[in-house]
């Protein structure tokens, strides 16, 4: 390599990397408070009802910080705990007699609430004016960190593409020859740049795409932290607490399907008559008389002998 060429990559190069770290740089600052928050939890155990915020949902690859499952966690917790019991139709209730000292505040709030109206759903607590005051206390247990990387892979690539095309273009503009190539014409640099792109691509793709959830080691110590609080969680109870996040018109309409099928075939039926039942009539009379019933309704005499 010519110093030439070696001179305009390496500036081409140095305004690369100067692209990533200031995404880098970027990302540090509006990243601050949630790794602080992060360390500050290092050496503690996640909270459960946090850990539900944050992981969305029971399976993997669900949006992070719904509420839905943190309720569902949070109730799930009294099931567990024998503070609360759920019947077949989703609906909770605080057994009589127990007292229910709770000393998580989202729990404490729930038990009171629940105990104050005789019950409710998971819809209801997720939605009923009565149950603001759940919401208030869940909504406080949220952990302080973004749903999504964000946009610094899309940047990191353009810079890639920007670079080895104006590299390969300013090297060709001087007559620099390609490294490693016999011939020294410079006119091969237009197709010289592609590899090179193929090359800064690859090292701006490090970047997490841009929807991607951060913090993948912060997830799997909450994965962890649902699984334990709820490992004595029946398959019964899981299904139960899932028919009670939904609302009471979706709970009633498979019963109200089931109920309306029938009706609807009879009205089919009754709608349609079959074609052959006059035929059928017709056999009945021939089988029972011995006599041709068609011939009989044109006025003809028994072609098959009779009396």
């Amino acid at each position: 390599m010519s110093g030439e060429t070696a001179r305009i990559a390496t500036y081409w190069l140095l305004g690369f990397g100067a692209v990533n770290a200031t995404l880098y740089s970027v990302w540090w600052l509006r990243t601050r408070d949630e790794r602080r928050f992060l360390r500050g939890i290092r050496t503690k155990d996640v909270d459960p009802i946090q850990a539900a915020w944050w992981l969305g949902a029971s399976w993997e690859g669900a949006s992070p910080q719904q509420e839905r499952y943190a309720a569902e966690v949070a109730v799930s917790l009294l099931i567990v705990g024998e503070d609360a019991e759920i019947d077949d139709d989703g609906r909770i209730t605080v057994p009589l007699g127990r007292l229910g000292s709770q000393k998580d505040p989202v729990l404490a709030a729930l038990v009171t609430l629940l105990r104050r109206h005789k019950g409710a759903t998971v819809y209801e607590l997720l939605n009923a004016p009565p149950f603001q005051r759940f919401r208030t206390a869940l909504e406080a247990r949220r952990a302080p960190l973004r749903t999504w990387f964000g946009y610094y892979r899309v940047p990191a690539l353009t810079a890639a593409f920007v670079t080895a095309f104006g590299m390969s273009m300013h090297a060709m503009l001087m007559r620099c020859a390609v490294p490693g190539l016999p011939d020294r014409d410079p006119g091969y640099w237009t197709t010289a740049w592609i590899p090179v792109w193929a090359a800064l691509a690859a090292l701006a793709a490090i970047w997490p795409q841009e929807l991607s959830r951060p913090w993948r080691r912060f997830t799997r110590r909450c994965r962890a932290a649902v699984t334990g609080a709820l490992a004595d969680w029946s398959s019964q109870t899981r299904y139960r607490v899932y028919v009670s996040t939904s609302a009471p018109s979706d709970r009633r309409a498979p019963k109200d399907k089931a109920l309306s099928r029938p009706r609807a075939t009879a009205d089919i039926t009754a709608r349609k008559p079959s074609p052959y039942e006059g035929l059928a009539e017709d056999l009945d009379v021939d089988l029972a008389t011995g006599s041709d019933a068609h011939h009989d309704s044109a006025g003809g005499g028994d072609m098959g002998g009779g009396d």
